[in-house]
């Protein structure tokens, strides 16, 4: 006996079966019923969300011999055998991927005029239609245009952006939603129980947050992690790395408590547990985000302005999560957000009201800056600026940082170059790097070093040759410092 997925097994075979997409479901209905059925669909949506399965739906209901309720295919006759099987000759799908030339759309253009071999209609199902050649696209631009009466086509794509205007204008266009994760739930439960796989509620919730609503997935890693019939939800969290939810709910309450030390051990042990850091960003920008929206439903908006900024902050760590230090990037938004990083070189005191009072305390610190800065170009000024004066002072330019993730970012590295007005700083990590070039931070640079020689300069940043090294003997003391803030280890050369 042939061994089935789970997948194609439970692909819906009626639009009853057809789930999270009640939208599109009760206008196909209502077409097919009024006999109104139109000759070009564009199905448009994520991955794995029943493009595909509702197209067959409507090549079913198209030629089905039998309709229940004058819509629903009744599954028995032989046009919906051979569709659920693959077999009906009149059923042409297409993956535009590998057939996405003009000869294919020629070919298809001179075959379509062929009157259907069985049934009373041909139907063209093309998948990822938006890898079509712009040849080829014009030449189904006429097809379109003028489809002889027997032909229906269903495109389907997951990249809409991508399909020439004049393409998605002849057709009828419906997007499908990514699916909630309470409607994949459901349905994981109804296959477990089919199926007498004895599914922790623990475990299939996991599964529905980590698709991102693609039913497809969902069903595939029910059949993949289910061992022994059993699917428990700490074999799921250890598979898929993701967060046990009390780990959110501690990081979450560290974040809001202001309390550094342990969001950064949270972050240290998810990071020895072998976690996803990657998916615990996101699942806990998620978590906040429930908070945000709620917040502005009860009209907190001064909470809800924390929690917009701690999504922002955690944003932008979550796109440099590449880092060659993988928690790095979570370790400083954690920073950033907690609001309590002491000074390095000054040892200042806290923060104390975080984020909220990171600008006030920019404004009020303005003309100690000034003042600071004005002694030191007493000292510097004097001097051209070059890549010996530069180099030889390079300590007291990050001394005067005074956001403190661009000073640990400068930190790890040192002036390259200097040609004219042109600086060029190296680094070892692609992150450190990102971040000093970000707007802000390099504006920042550009003007502490401009006050320091009183020469303007424009700052670009490069990444360090890689090279062999002995074992360094001796850490410089700003390295030194940012080890003791994030728990320590070896510098490794």
């Amino acid at each position: 006996m042939e061994n089935i997925s789970l997948y194609r097994k439970y692909r819906p075979h009626n639009f009853d079966n057809l789930v999270g997409q009640d939208h599109i479901k009760t206008t196909l209905i209502n077409a097919i019923k009024g006999g109104n059925v139109s000759h070009a669909y564009l199905f448009t949506g994520p991955r794995g969300t029943g493009k595909t399965s509702t197209a067959r739906l409507v090549a079913k209901a198209l030629t089905c011999k039998n309709l229940l309720d004058g819509f629903e295919p009744c599954g028995e006759c032989d046009f919906c055998s051979d569709i659920s099987e693959g077999r009906l000759i009149d059923l042409i799908e297409i993956d535009a991927a590998s057939n996405r030339g003009i000869d294919e759309v020629r070919d298809l253009k001179e075959k379509i005029n062929f009157a259907p071999t069985r049934a009373k209609v041909k139907i063209y199902i093309v998948d990822e239609v938006h890898m079509m050649t712009k040849e080829a696209f014009n030449a189904l631009l006429k097809t379109l245009e003028e489809p002889p009466h027997h032909a229906y086509f269903i495109l389907a794509t997951t990249e809409v952006h991508k399909i020439p205007e004049t393409i998605i204008s002849r057709c009828q266009r419906f997007d499908f939603k990514r699916i909630s994760i309470r409607a994949l739930m459901t349905r994981l439960s109804f296959i477990a129980q089919k199926e007498e796989i004895e599914a922790e509620d623990g475990a299939l919730e996991m599964i529905s947050k980590y698709v991102d609503g693609g039913l497809r997935d969902a069903i595939g890693l029910l059949e993949q992690l289910t061992v022994e019939k059993k699917l428990s939800a700490s074999y799921v969290q250890d598979i898929l790395g993701v967060s046990d939810s009390s780990m959110l709910t501690a990081f979450f309450n560290a974040i809001m408590a202001r309390d550094t030390k342990e969001s950064l051990n949270v972050i240290n042990e998810l990071h020895s547990q072998g976690s996803d850091l990657k998916q615990f960003s996101h699942e806990f920008m998620d978590f906040v985000r429930t908070k945000m929206l709620q917040s502005i439903i009860n009209e907190e908006n001064e909470i809800a302005g924390r929690y917009l900024k701690i999504i922002e902050i955690f944003q932008e760590a979550h796109q440099k999560l590449e880092s060659s230090i993988p928690q790095l990037p979570l370790e400083i938004a954690a920073i950033q957000t907690t609001g309590t990083f002491k000074d390095v070189n000054e040892g200042q005191g806290e923060v104390s009201n975080g984020i909220e009072k990171e600008e006030a305390i920019k404004k009020e610190n303005v003309k100690k800056d000034r003042a600071e800065d004005a002694k030191s170009a007493e000292d510097l000024s004097s001097l051209p600026l070059t890549i010996d004066s530069l180099m030889g002072n390079w300590p007291r330019v990050v001394e005067r940082i005074k956001t403190a993730p661009l000073r640990m970012s400068l930190m790890s590295g040192k002036p390259l170059k200097v040609e004219g007005i042109n600086v060029v700083v190296e680094f070892d990590t692609i992150f450190h790097k990102d971040k000093v070039m970000e707007h802000s931070n390099r504006t920042e640079l550009e003007e502490t070093i401009t006050r320091l020689f009183n020469s303007p300069v424009k700052m670009s940043a490069a990444m360090k040759a890689i090279e062999l090294k002995p074992v360094v003997e001796e850490q410089s003391d700003d390295i030194e410092k940012v080890l003791e803030i994030f728990g320590g280890g070896e510098v490794v050369g």
